[in-house]
């Protein structure tokens, strides 16, 4: 099909220089590192929204997609470039929050920047717009959920070492103690560096019964893999706060009944508004392309948003973050800029290669 988006590369775009006519939207998309397993689908879902953007506006719209798998010095590097060039006027960013730290600090206060995955709260800069959980809202509910139905006691944690993962840990550290539980293990690794054996042996000897597992990408696959040699996928119960359908085929699967996800979203979720965003995925897309599982679906909701920010008018007269709250019909927020879908609190099961919701009622 003839689509109104263009995909530009940055080198390209400045040779060429801005074209007439045209919304630039800088795409920071994870196309190597460990999350590059979500960035082919994260592209296209980038691309369906901002053609619907063209469609509404009449404008052509350019994706420039930048590798925000690289260090978060050299994503920001490429970002400076664009804007100081005026070559998009607008970040839509599915990406580790090391990236988005480093991106924050060269983007100006008056240009959108709308972080879509699951991130730490705090003071956000005026520019930053975040749609998805934080981690008291992705956390809390799951918790409660897992201690109630596996009557686990003692957790080990295990994350990432850097600035999103770290907060997980806080935030579950005190909603675990709230609950009576038992913190006996907790533990950062380098991204890129997962041990799973030295893991698994601290988590035995700890006594642990149930492990949060804050990895993301290519990192959780190699630890739930790995498990599963080990044997550990059956010992202990584990809760993922990065898992999606893409990282599970990757691990190949679990049948165990004790592998759950806490996400934004699930590609088996039955609400309409998902639904919706579905039918239109596979109709652009077809069956056979990447699953556009909770990052890329993500992607797509700040791609819309990032265009009624534009369409609003609202940022000829305000920053970004105090726009989005001023269309969300949430003004008066002294905190950062959240917007977009209820945000967090999920579960999923995994079942073989599919995470099967478990009914918010019965959480």
């Amino acid at each position: 099909m003839t689509s109104p988006v263009s995909l530009v590369l940055p080198s390209t775009l400045l040779l060429r220089g801005p074209m007439p006519g045209t919304l630039g939207i800088g795409l920071l998309a994870p196309l190597s590192g460990v999350m590059g397993i979500a960035g082919p689908s994260i592209i296209n879902c980038a691309q369906l929204a901002a053609e619907h953007v063209a469609e509404r506006t009449g404008f052509h719209a350019e994706l420039v997609p930048i590798d925000a798998g690289q260090r978060p010095a050299e994503v920001a590097r490429a970002v400076r470039q664009l804007l100081d060039a005026r070559l998009v006027q607008g970040l839509v960013g599915a990406h580790t929050s090391d990236v988005r730290v480093a991106v924050s600090s060269v983007v100006p206060q008056e240009v959108p920047y709308v972080f879509t995955p699951p991130h730490e709260t705090g003071p956000g800069r005026p520019g930053t717009v975040f749609t998805g959980s934080a981690p008291q809202l992705q956390l809390r509910r799951p918790l409660e959920w897992i201690i109630r139905h596996h009557s686990v006691r003692r957790w080990a944690l295990i994350g990432g070492d850097y600035v999103w993962p770290q907060q997980v840990h806080r935030e579950a550290r005190r909603i675990l103690r709230a609950l009576g539980q038992e913190i006996v293990m907790d533990r950062f690794v380098a991204l890129g560096d997962v041990d799973t054996e030295r893991l698994v042996d601290e988590a035995r000897r700890s006594r642990a019964e149930a492990i949060l597992v804050s990895l993301v990408g290519r990192d959780g696959i190699t630890f739930h893999r790995d498990a599963a040699e080990y044997g550990a996928n059956k010992q202990f119960v584990r809760l993922c706060t990065a898992l999606d359908e893409n990282c599970l085929l990757a691990v190949g699967g679990d049948t165990t009944g004790t592998l759950y996800s806490a996400m934004p979203s699930f590609i088996l979720q039955q609400d309409d508004e998902h639904q919706n965003f579905l039918e239109l995925y596979l109709r652009r897309f077809g069956m056979i392309a990447p699953l556009p599982a909770s990052y890329a679906e993500g992607c797509y909701d700040g791609v819309l948003l990032l265009a009624e920010l534009w369409m609003s008018g609202l940022l000829d007269s305000m920053p970004p973050a105090h726009a989005a709250l001023t269309l969300a019909g949430d003004s008066k927020s002294t905190g950062p800029a959240v917007v977009g879908r209820p945000p967090g609190g999920r579960l999923a099961r995994a079942e073989g290669t599919e995470l099967v919701v478990i009914e918010q009622r019965s959480m």
